[in-house]
């Protein structure tokens, strides 16, 4: 064996350390960027030669890759961890907001409007032909009518956040499948030459978890390394440089405000809309679906019975037969309330003589006055044979309950999505211990490998200077 392989033994050796140096060094610059894969070199031997006795020599050492640590199984975990961690996070939130519009931890508060209006009935029971208590109890039954029109706007402003963060959700989620699609392009391309495509993975990776909060998803990857993405219902949305089916929305029915709902689903191939329910069963767009169609419906639903029934048991008494207002003039005609839903429901009379107190034209008659004050009592039918306030508590208490299990469901997701991250970032995570540890083992390589470069140059000078 001669010197000159020496030395190009010497300059694979500086090339593969000068390599670990700048992996290592990139991996520690790149600590805290999210979603990072940490990178090392793969290395291996160049095939040795023959010299002239038969013997094999080595020929020194050559970079194979720049692989990325990762294990795709704990990337799957995490991405379905994902989606349904945002959509739990989403109900929570949804659900908290929709408990807050029947709460009465703030001011005013319906279960107060409504005691306050048997209160001044139980007044004008006391005092049937009092001038302030008619005044108090109109001003009361029209407290309850605001209120109520006030909760109904305020679940039809829920459900149109709702219905305008879908749509959102529905160009983030194409924004994603293009930049998936295009990332998909740009691997291949650079793969195919021989390159390192590990930065384009790790965006391809950032799009994919975006996605996955949007929707559920499968991702299988091609051997030139482009992927194919599908939604759970099997229907491919991306097949590796091309998107095959884009989200899309149309109206569809209308909400508690009178405006239109968006439907979501996906274009079909000459740009219609197809409803594809099969594949929002998971993320964001699952969890505003249930609000926005189910929870926040069934809220106002029954808001509406108890405005309905609130209604009908005050006309019953300011209607009854024998009821007559401050001058003797019967009421059957003159309802108290109009309206039959919490958005409809508000108080027909202006003038408080017109209020039926009595049933007879006898003075201090009070016999209607306590008819009104006798519903806070009653149960109804309705509601399920309970009262008012009774009903009303346990509506209140319902959308507690759901909101703070939804609470507890999206605390544990999340806890389970967090550890999921700590084992991928155990894996994938960049260790500034183990990095500082290469980066000194690259040194010493390469001076290892300059050494070897040395001394060869000295003995050929030394030969050199034999020939002189």
């Amino acid at each position: 064996m001669g010197l000159l392989p020496a030395l190009d033994i010497g300059r694979s050796g500086l090339l593969a350390a000068e390599m670990g140096l700048n992996v290592a060094g990139n991996n520690i610059a790149n600590v805290n960027t999210p979603g990072y894969s940490r990178q090392r070199v793969v290395q291996g031997a160049i095939e040795p030669y023959a010299d002239g006795t038969g013997v094999l020599v080595g020929r020194g050492v050559r970079i194979r890759s720049v692989e990325q640590i990762v294990d795709p199984l704990l990337d799957r975990r995490l991405r379905s961890l994902i989606s349904d961690q945002r959509q739990a996070a989403t109900r929570s939130d949804q659900l908290e907001r929709l408990a807050g519009v029947l709460s009465d931890l703030g001011e005013p508060s319906l279960a107060e409007a409504v005691g306050a209006f048997f209160d001044a009935a139980d007044a004008l029971g006391r005092n049937p032909n009092g001038g302030p208590e008619r005044e108090t109890l109109l001003g009361a039954a029209r407290s309850v009518a605001t209120e109520l029109n006030r909760r109904n706007v305020a679940l039809g402003q829920l459900q149109r956040g709702a219905d305008e963060r879908l749509v959102s959700l529905v160009r983030e989620g194409n924004d994603a499948l293009q930049r998936i699609a295009d990332l998909n392009v740009s691997i291949a391309d650079a793969e195919s030459t021989g390159q390192s495509a590990n930065s384009l993975r790790d965006e391809r990776e950032r799009a994919l978890r975006d996605l996955a909060q949007t929707l559920g998803v499968s991702v299988t990857e091609y051997p030139n390394g482009s992927v194919r993405v599908a939604a759970e219902n099997g229907l491919v949305l991306v097949d590796a440089g091309v998107v095959t089916r884009q989200l899309t929305t149309q109206t569809s029915g209308n909400g508690i405000d009178g405006l239109p709902l968006h439907q979501v689903g996906v274009a079909d191939a000459n740009g219609g809309f197809m409803a594809l329910p099969g594949m929002f069963q998971r993320g964001e767009i699952a969890a505003l679906l249930g609000v926005r169609d189910g929870d926040i419906p069934k809220a106002q639903a029954n808001l509406d019975t108890l405005a309905a029934s609130l209604a009908s048991a005050v006309n019953a008494v300011q209607q009854h037969a024998a009821a007559v207002d401050q001058d003797g003039n019967p009421t059957a005609a003159v309802p108290f309330f109009t309206g039959t839903t919490a958005g409809t429901i508000a108080v027909v009379i202006t003038d408080p003589r017109r209020i039926a107190a009595a049933r007879s034209a006898q003075p201090g008659d009070n016999q209607n006055a306590l008819a009104f004050a006798d519903l806070r009592t009653t149960a109804q039918a309705a509601l399920g044979n309970t009262t008012f306030q009774g009903w009303l508590a346990t509506e209140q208490s319902r959308l507690g309950q759901d909101a703070a299990q939804a609470k507890a469901v999206a605390r544990a997701s999340t806890l389970l999505a967090e550890q999921v991250q700590a084992q991928r970032d155990a894996v994938s995570g960049v260790n500034l211990n183990e990095e500082l540890t290469n980066l000194l083992k690259a040194q010493r390589a390469f001076q290892a490998a300059a050494r070897v470069i040395s001394v060869a140059d000295n003995v050929l000078g030394e030969l050199m200077g034999l020939v002189r």
